[in-house]
């Protein structure tokens, strides 16, 4: 809590007149004590300590991450296919609107929360029925298997994409930031809560952390399967696990 003040004093100091403390609120977890709770809200000089149920479009992670929290994005969904009837639609005019509209759409809360396995089953299905044309609970012949559908074209597919993948592409995305860009205010908090004295890529997840850093923990998988850095001198190499030996089998010495 206190390397996390001092941060926060920090950022205060250097941030002037960027920010409207009127406008600004902070939310704490449960037990968060209340004299940490005083001492962040005097130095950032924020009031409130409420949030509203979205935040830029964005669900506020407050408790377990459901799939009610993501309605509004089935919502939208569905009302961009009641704009357009896919009766009088080509294959290519629908493959250009799910690609660039449809799977567009849970991109931005994807990017920062790691989305259920039902939300990603329930949103590739009402891809498949808008693709094939069911309606009304009646199913058409789908011609091609989900699988082969996410493909590449060049592989036989049609390059949709897999939801739960893209999700976990985009989380690692932001696990890549706070590697590289380690002096920034999300990176500095970051570490000062969770890793303060060892590194990102050596951290053991908590079990009770945020729905924000298990969504960074779940992009770290994948960053960790293909991460590598050149060797330089040596002089900080950690030969028994880290992965710099090329090789199809591992990256690591057997």
């Amino acid at each position: 809590a206190e390397r996390v003040k001092q941060v926060l004093i920090e950022f205060q100091k250097g941030s002037g007149q960027l920010l409207s403390y009127s406008k600004c609120s902070v939310l704490f977890s449960e037990v968060c004590p209340v004299e940490v709770q005083q001492d962040v809200k005097s130095v950032l000089d924020i009031t409130a300590s409420t949030f509203e149920s979205k935040y830029l479009g964005l669900p506020t992670p407050e408790g377990r991450m459901k799939d009610s929290m993501f309605q509004p994005i089935m919502e939208r969904f569905i009302k961009r296919c009641s704009d357009w009837s896919e009766r009088f639609m080509s294959h290519a005019a629908k493959e250009v609107l799910i690609k660039f509209v449809l799977q567009a759409l849970p991109t931005y809360c994807m990017g920062f929360f790691k989305m259920t396995q039902g939300f990603c089953e329930r949103y590739e299905k009402l891809i498949r029925d808008f693709w094939w044309g069911d309606e009304n609970g009646h199913r058409k012949v789908h011609w091609m298997s989900w699988e082969r559908m996410i493909k590449p074209k060049r592989g036989g597919g049609i390059g949709f994409k897999d939801m739960r993948l893209f999700n976990q592409a985009l989380l690692a995305r932001q696990a890549w930031r706070l590697i590289q860009r380690p002096n920034s205010l999300c990176a500095r908090i970051v570490k000062s809560k969770y890793y303060p004295n060892g590194k990102l890529l050596d951290t053991v997840f908590a079990s009770n952390a945020s729905p924000a850093w298990r969504g960074i923990e779940h992009g770290l998988e994948l960053l960790k399967a293909g991460l590598v850095w050149r060797i330089g001198n040596g002089r900080k190499v950690n030969i028994q696990r880290d992965q710099w030996i090329p090789s199809e089998e591992g990256l690591k010495p057997a």
